[in-house]
């Protein structure tokens, strides 16, 4: 399965949420898992190098012989509007005016091309009058929900996903990014149904 993760705003949980699914993937004995960095920023890389030993792997571009391919990609909208070819393309998005208006912009591409997808509500904040009046909203429906979490933005330094943390805050995070992870799975498959 190609998993292509993409919001044109920077900033919006593309590469936490990539490593975290890599994370929970990784698990299984069975699933060889790819990161693919995409962004010339190198987030997905410069974490790898944190880390002493990663349960996938992190690199560049495509390789052969994984199960899942997860993509992280630039915080843009390509000039061509050419995506990288993938089973689902998952859109994070934060709940700020800014990255709303952004990420408005980036489903449209999406819808546009009929593309396969599932959206993240992304370091959601349910106090917050604006998170909860957008969460209601239209182009929110039927996303799923990663809450804010300091437990999430703790892992990175050291170059670690919330699947090797054991602290019992880890563990509402971990159910979070598992969800995650089986919509894309089912999502996937029945996509992969339709098309066949």
């Amino acid at each position: 399965m190609k998993i292509c993760t993409i919001n044109a705003k920077g900033g919006s949980g593309r590469t936490t949420l990539t490593l975290n699914l890599a994370g929970y993937y990784a698990q299984s004995p069975t699933s060889r898992v790819l990161v693919a960095d995409c962004d010339p920023q190198g987030s997905a890389l410069a974490w790898a190098a944190l880390a002493e030993e990663t349960p996938f792997t992190v690199g560049r571009s495509r390789s052969r012989g994984f199960d899942i391919e997860i993509y992280d990609l630039p915080p843009r909208i390509p000039d061509n509007d050419v995506l990288p070819e993938a089973d689902l393309y998952l859109i994070p998005t934060l709940l700020d005016g800014v990255s709303f208006v952004v990420f408005l912009r980036t489903m449209e591409l999406i819808t546009k091309k009929n593309l396969p997808h599932l959206i993240v509500a992304n370091r959601v904040n349910e106090r917050r009058a604006e998170h909860r009046d957008r969460l209601a909203s239209d182009a929110l429906k039927g996303a799923l929900i990663v809450h804010e979490r300091a437990a999430l933005a703790s892992y990175y330094a050291e170059g670690r996903t919330i699947y090797d943390m054991t602290a019992a805050h880890a563990k509402s995070a971990q159910r979070e990014i598992e969800q995650v992870a089986l919509a894309c799975l089912a999502h996937g498959e029945a996509f992969s149904r339709i098309a066949a």
